[in-house]
Formats: C-alpha cells, structure tokens, sequence
C-alpha cells in the first residue's frame, strides 16, 4: 500500500456533550436503582452507567422505557451541553 492511498486525519470538532440526568430523576422520584431496574426490566448495569453520566449510547426503547416509568420527557433526561470553545 502506497502512501498515496491514505487518507489524511481531519482534526476532531468538538461540539459539546450529551448529559444524563438519569441520578436527579430518580433522586426526586425517590426510586432506587433495584426499584426501577424491577420496574423497566433495564439490565442494571445499564442504570447504573447512566446514572453516573458514563454510558456511550442509548437505546431508543430504553429511553422509552425510562420515561414511561418515571413519567417524563426526554429531555428530563438529556441534556445537551455546548462546547465552551
């Protein structure tokens, strides 16, 4: 393979995050993390990982899930974060 073949890196942009605000949901809810694992049959790690903001992705039916048991929005539990710069 010749050098001629690659393809150059563009420099990442950095657009902002996405926040989970899955812990001060359940907090007001007053709802464990067994609790709502019981109720959504959400594997628990998978609470656990968006209640300390740490997950990567998320499913559109465990999104669903969550706010159908918490009763609320989408947006309760996500938040989008602009970038500073």
């Amino acid at each position: 393979m010749s050098n001629e073949n690659l393809k150059p890196i563009i420099q990442e942009v950095e657009y902002g995050t996405i926040k989970v605000n899955l812990d001060k949901l359940m907090e007001k809810a007053d709802i464990s993390t067994y609790k709502l694992n019981n109720a959504t049959n959400i594997r628990f790690q998978t609470i656990q990982n968006l209640q300390k903001d740490v997950a990567t992705r998320i499913d559109f039916n465990v999104l669903a899930r969550l706010c159908y048991s918490l009763n609320c929005n989408v947006a309760d539990i996500l938040e989008y974060v602009p970038n500073d710069k």
